[in-house]
């Protein structure tokens, strides 16, 4: 169900605040009045990520594959020590993916 927005609210800034504001909200992929409106009401506005970070996180996650891997193959005794810091690695992605 669309929301009919039909009561207006205005404010002055500068010309310098104005500008930020359009930047801001360009980066989060909505208009102005929706990242106002957004910050108004307690939220944050989720800036969209660019093409060359999206390509990181997916780089990041076919490393946390190939860490998993490993620590699969080397869950021995004998390789307890690369097992362990291997798990270390593939935390600190998760936590970076969860993002």
């Amino acid at each position: 169900m669309k929301v009919n927005r039909t009561e207006k609210i205005t404010f002055r800034c500068t010309a310098l605040e104005k500008a930020a504001l359009a930047e801001q909200a360009a980066r989060c992929g909505i208009s102005i009045s929706e990242y106002c409106r957004t910050l108004a009401l307690g939220g944050r506005p989720k800036e969209r990520y660019t093409e060359e970070e999206r390509e990181l996180f997916r780089e990041i996650a076919r490393l946390k594959g190939t860490l998993q891997r490993l620590n699969n193959y080397f869950g021995g005794r004998q390789y307890r020590e690369v097992f362990e810091e291997n798990q270390a690695l593939i935390n600190e992605l998760k936590k970076i993916l969860s993002r």
